[in-house]
């Protein structure tokens, strides 16, 4: 059975059962905005003996026993189960999860002083029997909720991440979060990419269709933004980055692709091209990719800044030699074949120039272009008036002011998986009228 991390919404003491496509949205709590009670969260494991629970009218992780208002009468949680191993790792992932944002995580309890408490433990109807398919349930009132007490259940067998998962978004709807319909989020119901994070992206609410969220006047959430402004900076991890083509020593030809996978537990602000020391390009969104500028030939530092949005940075350099333009004949190694001078991957290659395509992020070059056929096929810019501009096998189709280097039939190219040695399957219709360049 899969378990979905429920949500119940406190009405005085009053708590209703939110049905999963159900929102109600509760005013915020009266009087001037304050701030948060406390940045502690304390994950509570249940013990053989249970954890307790005192029916209440507010919710008060200080008092012993805890203080629910969600809880149908005095209740008791049951234990959980799972090994230490498997606790310690959901610990760790739920402090990782969190390490942005000026938050404590800890499974020592704090005592008397205010905190949020996730007890973890016991199955659903331990604590109400009106949730008998829950993962797990919080207080919700779309602002936070002092001392708030949320739990997780021990439906999910040894696996910390789907744990994390349901601890991460029962402990966020406390601060007023809701879900997210935003797979990578913890805030969603969608399964996949585990272990989840909260991601710097305005995206819709609701848990198994998108719905307009009910707690803001822009109709959306971004989870990171929200628990930032709320908590402020922790520890952020910085973007990593990788400069994918061309690689540290490489000769390359002018004007060649720098081509770059930056990831970052919130999100990418922008990407900064420095070349000898200097700032020559920015681009802030993907695909990730720079052409280099005019450069005298020899040796040059190529540098790559990833900027994220709570400002940290990451540095990648490379060296490259760069010489003379390329030619059909000579100035390319490896896989690599020769447009317009320069250097770029070859049908032999994964993404690389004729290889099939469905959309322009399929390619290397970033171009999908539609010949008329029932495939597509990955272009390169090039110029119709320019003898040779495209390799062997190939013809530069043109369209406006320029043109894109598309296979010949007949010409030996290309497979999908980028092997030269398929055969086109189907002829380059004739006319170049009928050419269409596509941007997916």
């Amino acid at each position: 059975m899969r378990y979905a991390a429920a949500v119940v919404l406190a009405l005085g003491a009053t708590a209703y059962a939110v049905p999963e496509r159900t929102v109600i949205k509760i005013p915020p709590r009266s009087g001037p905005a304050a701030a948060l009670s406390s940045n502690i969260i304390y994950l509570h494991r249940c013990q053989d003996a249970g954890c307790p629970i005192h029916a209440g009218s507010a919710d008060d992780s200080r008092t012993t026993p805890d203080t629910s208002q969600i809880a149908q009468g005095d209740r008791t949680i049951g234990a959980f189960n799972q090994s230490e191993q498997v606790w310690q790792a959901m610990v760790q992932c739920v402090k990782d999860t969190y390490a942005a944002f000026d938050i404590t995580v800890t499974d020592v309890d704090p005592g008397n002083v205010p905190h949020f408490e996730e007890i973890i433990g016991g199955k659903p109807t331990d604590l109400r029997d009106d949730i008998a398919n829950a993962g797990g349930v919080a207080p919700f009132n779309c602002s936070e909720v002092p001392n708030g007490i949320s739990y997780t259940f021990d439906v999910y067998g040894a696996d910390p991440d789907s744990l994390c998962w349901t601890v991460s978004q029962e402990t966020a709807h406390t601060f007023g979060l809701e879900h997210e319909f935003l797979q990578k989020d913890p805030m969603t119901y969608a399964q996949g990419d585990l272990p989840k994070r909260f991601q710097w992206q305005e995206a819709p609410c609701g848990t198994n269709t998108a719905m307009a969220c009910q707690c803001s006047t822009t109709g959306t959430q971004n989870s990171y933004k929200k628990i930032y402004d709320a908590f402020g900076v922790g520890a952020p991890t910085p973007p990593t980055l990788v400069i994918s083509s061309p690689t540290d020593g490489k000769k390359v030809t002018p004007k060649f692709p720098i081509l770059t996978k930056p990831t970052d537990d919130a999100a990418i602000d922008h990407l900064e091209l420095w070349v000898d020391g200097a700032m020559v390009d920015k681009i802030t969104i993907a695909p990730w990719q720079f052409i280099a500028p005019e450069l005298a030939s020899g040796s040059h530092m190529i540098e790559v800044h990833a900027i994220d949005t709570t400002q940290m940075s990451t540095t990648v350099a490379i060296t490259v030699d760069q010489g003379p333009p390329c030619t059909a004949a000579a100035g390319c190694s490896g896989t690599d074949v020769c447009v317009m001078g320069g250097c770029l991957a070859g049908p032999d290659a994964p993404g690389g120039l004729g290889v099939q395509c469905s959309k322009d992020s399929d390619c290397i070059s970033l171009t999908c272009v539609d010949g008329g056929e029932t495939f597509k096929h990955c272009g390169a810019t090039c110029d119709p008036g320019t003898a040779n501009s495209c390799p062997d096998n190939f013809s530069c189709l043109a369209s406006g002011a320029s043109g894109e280097c598309y296979p010949v039939a007949g010409g030996g190219c290309c497979s999908v998986g980028g092997s030269g040695k398929s055969a086109l399957l189907l002829g380059l219709l004739v006319g170049v009228l009928l050419w269409r360049r596509q941007r997916s």
